[in-house]
């Protein structure tokens, strides 16, 4: 009886032979041989599925972006630009506080404030790229409430810079997203 192979397994072409098979050194070399080709084409095989889930993508990655249209930049990480691919991906979510909150992290890192009685909420990031922040923008702008305001806050305890204004009172940079 064959068992089933695992991906973690490799593979060995003689286990499906008759044993005395084995015995004869240029059969056994020949099979090794086409043990580690079957091994190789196995494991591009494996890795070409891999690219069609956002989670496993490496090099699919790229495709992905070009579908949605994203642009990623050159310093991100795998792991970066894969939640920005989900980010995009979820785009059919309710824009919830935890949904846009992901959303920042795509970028980032950082939460949302809500200000449900006042109609805006505020972002607080870590990002300084600027292409970061510009994509973000685009993003946050696409998926939340046409009502609600926004305002994101790069402030002192986030980019390291301090604003005194002579009172003990600390400052931080606002800047206001439109449409």
């Amino acid at each position: 009886m064959t068992r089933l192979l695992r991906s973690s397994d490799k593979i060995d072409i003689t286990q499906y032979l008759p044993p005395f098979l084995k015995k004869d050194p240029h059969f056994r070399a020949v099979c090794e041989a086409c043990s580690w080709e079957h091994e190789n084409i196995r494991n591009a095989i494996l890795d070409a599925l891999n690219q069609f889930f956002v989670e496993k993508a490496t090099w699919g990655l790229s495709m992905w972006e070009r579908v949605l249209d994203l642009h990623p930049s050159p310093e991100d990480t795998y792991e970066q630009r894969r939640k920005k691919v989900l980010v995009k991906l979820q785009g059919t979510q309710t824009s919830t506080v935890s949904f846009l909150g992901k959303v920042v992290n795509a970028y980032g890192y950082g939460y949302i404030e809500e200000h449900n009685d006042k109609y805006y909420f505020n972002i607080y990031t870590t990002s300084t790229n600027t292409e970061d922040l510009k994509q973000m923008q685009n993003t946050i702008i696409y998926y939340k409430p046409a009502h609600l305001g926004l305002n994101v806050y790069l402030g002192f305890s986030w980019n390291g810079k301090i604003q005194f204004d002579g009172k003990y009172t600390y400052g931080s940079s606002i800047t206001k997203w439109e449409e």
